[in-house]
Formats: structure tokens, C-alpha cells, sequence
């Protein structure tokens, strides 16, 4: 499940995107981008490289300053949204009082997958409102994002479609439908002024619970069943039921192991993301009964 706060980075304070106000949730204008599950308002000093791809600065410090070339860079378009600043001596003012300028909150839209980066902007009186720029980490969550990537696309043989389903003894056959989002590898760029960040997304493996207390770990996305091979075991990725399951159904998980390299703006990072689909596959037991007479 996916939450909806949008969380300051300086501080971990709770900013309100959707209503005037100052420490609430916020529903609608906080979305995630990828695997991150929620938005960081980044309040950094200007220049300052963000950290690894989802893992926001929890340090304390003053938000980022409007004057120098900062403001200048070409940047993804945002928005002043109206809202309620902290009172004075808050960190996110950065040690500046509103006397000498405002707190603004900036809903920086990225395109594409990245929509509502919430920014908290220091403005000196008198100067126009800094657009923030999106750091090399942020432009890798978009790319990442934008990528698509899925969990497997479970094919069985025999398929979960049938009423008979897998026969203990029998050799199961498992793979994933071949696509560039559940197979890979999946490249994706993100842009931003003057920083561009290229992220690679493989295929790991997947991991295949079966339902009766084994996993299989395949290296691949497996080998697709044919006629021609009936009654051998996969040569990539397969399994035999020993025993019937409890309710004579097996759910089968399937888990792919996503490894994702990105770099750019002189930053480099890896990641790991899980994705799990899930079917059912029928597990029935075959008895013969010998009713020749003896000789």
C-alpha cells in the first residue's frame, strides 16, 4: 500500500499540499514515484547532491535559497502552492526569520511518471521564487518509474487453468510470458537542466513458491512449455509436487528479483526491487488399482 504523506527530508516534518495548513497528510498532491511509496520535500542547501535512489536525507538544515545561478538552471515547471508555513525558529527557515522573506511550497511537476515533487523554497523579500532542482537520486526514481517494470506473468504447465492441475510425481513447468517489463533489461533517461541520469533495470531471477512449502529459485525467466516435451522436467525452471495440499489447491508465488544500476550528475547507486503475482494450480494424485488375478 502505497502512502500519501509528504515528509520534509530536514526534520521528517509533515507538509499539507492539498489544504492550507501546516503538519497534515496530504491526499492527492503527494503521489508516489516507483517503489519510493511516498514524496520528500527536499530542504537542502543549494548545489548539494541528494543521497542513494530512496533514501532521503534525514539530517536537519536550511531549505534551499533562491539568489545565484541556482535559480536560474532550466528546470521541471512548479508551482507556488498556497499553504501555511511553520512558525519562525522552525528548521525548515534555515536559521532566516519571515521578516526577511517567505517559506514557499513548490509542487514540481516531473512529466511522465514523476508528477507533485513538493519543494519548501526560502524566498528573500524582493526576489522572484527559486525553482528547485531535482537531484541525481530523484531523476533515478523517475527513470526507474518510468521503466514499467512487472512482476512475472506466471505461465504453468499444466496451466492453473486446468481443472486437473499438476499430478504428484509429474514434472511442472514454470516461466514468465517474455516482455520488456517482466524480462528485461529495461533502460530508461531522465533529464533535468543540465543532469541527466541513465538507470538499467535485469532480471535477477524469480523465485517460485509452490504452494507446498518449496521454493524454487530459477536464474532466469525460465524455459516456455511445448507438446513435444511432455513428461520431462524443465531444463531452467520446474518443480514435482511430493504430496497433495491442504484443499487440493497449491497458490503459487512467483517473486522477480529486479537489480537496477543507475548514474549521472556524478552519482552512481544500486538498487534491488521485488515484484510478486500469484496463481493457483490445482494437485491431484494419481492411484491405479491392480485387479489381475493371480497365476
Amino acid at each position: 500500500m502505497l502512502k500519501s504523506s509528504c515528509l520534509v527530508a530536514a526534520g521528517l516534518v509533515a507538509v499539507t499540499v492539498s489544504a492550507p495548513a501546516y503538519g497534515q497528510t496530504a491526499p492527492g498532491g503527494c503521489k508516489s514515484a516507483g517503489t519510493r511509496g511516498m514524496c520528500w520535500v527536499a530542504a537542502a542547501d543549494p548545489g548539494r547532491p541528494g543521497g542513494p535512489a530512496g533514501a532521503p536525507q534525514a539530517r536537519r538544515g536550511p531549505a534551499e535559497q533562491s539568489a545565484g545561478q541556482n535559480a536560474q538552471r532550466p528546470r521541471y515547471p512548479c508551482a507556488d502552492h498556497p499553504w501555511t508555513p511553520p512558525p519562525a525558529g522552525d528548521p525548515l527557515w534555515g536559521g532566516h526569520s519571515p521578516a526577511q522573506g517567505s517559506l514557499r511550497l513548490m509542487i514540481c511537476q516531473g512529466g511522465g511518471a514523476l508528477q507533485g515533487w513538493p519543494r519548501v523554497v526560502f524566498t528573500p523579500n524582493g526576489q522572484p521564487v527559486a525553482v528547485p532542482q531535482l537531484s541525481p537520486a530523484e531523476l533515478a526514481e523517475q527513470a526507474i518509474a518510468e521503466m514499467g517494470l512487472s512482476a512475472p506473468d506466471i505461465r504453468l504447465a499444466p496451466p492453473a487453468s486446468s481443472p486437473r492441475g499438476a499430478t504428484i510425481g509429474f514434472p511442472v513447468w514454470m516461466w514468465t510470458e517474455r516482455r520488456e517489463e517482466t524480462t528485461g533489461p529495461v533502460t530508461r533517461t531522465a533529464s533535468a537542466g543540465p543532469i541527466t541520469v541513465t538507470a538499467t533495470a535485469t532480471l535477477g531471477g524469480i523465485d517460485w513458491s509452490m504452494g507446498d512449502g518449496a521454493t524454487v529459485r530459477c536464474a532466469g525467466p525460465g524455459t516456455a512449455f511445448t507438446d513435444d516435451r511432455a513428461g520431462r522436467p524443465s531444463p531452467s525452471c520446474g518443480h514435482s509436487y511430493r504430496d497433495l495440499v491442504p484443499g487440493g489447491t497449491a497458490a503459487v508465488d512467483a517473486t522477480s528479483r529486479w537489480e537496477i544500476r543507475w548514474s549521472g550528475g556524478g552519482q552512481s547507486a544500486f538498487k534491488t526491487l521485488a515484484l510478486t503475482s500469484s496463481a493457483r494450480l490445482a494437485v491431484r494424485e494419481i492411484r491405479t488399482l491392480n485387479t489381475g488375478g493371480a497365476r
